[in-house]
């Protein structure tokens, strides 16, 4: 590799390691997310996607998908002032999207999974914005 190429690689990596660290971290909330630029929004779902990944999660769906949900969602969010999710991490509310819309591949029954990780009381909340996705996970994520 040449030095320009090799400086030009590691700048990059210096670029992504932190912004992979803080797309992780709870500092980076749904609030914060319309405020972030868009070039950089596919950067932190996919760091996201990725670090999931890491802990045997896997998704069918693009980066794109959830750009697009979590511009909605956060919207939604902020015009029902639902403060527990606009403090949440974007990188919970990106699981969250993918609960509910049958996209967290673990291993676990969608359905069972769901439960578990959002409780009654949640997922009766998400059915305003997403209720043809709960219907889904209440059937399993059967088409």
């Amino acid at each position: 590799m040449s030095r320009p190429a090799a400086i030009k690689f590691l700048s990059l990596c210096c670029l992504l390691f932190p912004l992979n660290a803080f797309a992780q971290g709870n500092a980076f909330n749904l609030e914060d997310w319309p405020k972030t630029r868009p070039d950089l929004k596919p950067m932190y779902v996919k760091a996201i996607m990725e670090q999931a990944g890491v802990h045997k999660v896997s998704f069918k769906l693009p980066a794109e998908f959830y750009i697009a949900e979590l511009d909605k969602f956060s919207t939604f969010a902020a015009e029902n002032n639902y403060r527990p999710y606009l403090k949440t991490s974007v990188a919970q509310n990106l699981a969250t999207l993918a609960v509910i819309h049958c996209d967290w591949n673990n291993g676990v029954p969608p359905w069972e999974f769901a439960q578990k990780y959002l409780g009654d009381k949640q997922i009766e909340l998400l059915k305003t914005p997403y209720a043809t996705a709960i219907a889904r996970l209440q059937n399993n994520c059967a088409e």
